[in-house]
């Protein structure tokens, strides 16, 4: 789902982002979904559980380390002149992403619950 939201003109398509800006959103976008394809294959494929889900956390974690660093690089959640979607007083990218490390984490826990 995030992929899709990315290539807008909220992000990858958004016209007031410097053109090397949106080399690094296709770089970043690009390279979750191999490791979104990589995790899949591991998971489907080659019944791998352990090591899809700690693929999938590194993209969780990473998102939270960029949004936690944003005032060491003057970063922003959304662009100037967007509204930002809001959901229980939180960003709505920040809610979703939330909710997905919560599954995650749980998933996590499944798995070694079951060995």
């Amino acid at each position: 789902m995030p992929l899709f939201a990315d290539i807008s003109i909220y992000h990858l398509l958004n016209p007031d982002w410097d053109s090397h800006a949106r080399v690094h959103e296709a770089w970043r976008l690009s390279t979750n979904f191999c490791i979104f394809s990589l995790g899949m294959y591991l998971l489907w494929a080659k019944q791998k559980e352990m090591l899809p889900a700690i693929l999938s956390l590194c993209i969780h974690f990473g998102f939270f380390i960029a949004v936690i660093t944003m005032p060491l690089y003057g970063g922003t959640s959304m662009g100037e002149g967007i509204n930002e979607p809001v959901s229980f007083g939180l960003p709505l990218n920040v809610l979703l992403f939330t909710s997905m490390l919560i599954i995650q984490l749980t998933a996590i826990v499944l798995i070694v619950r079951k060995k």
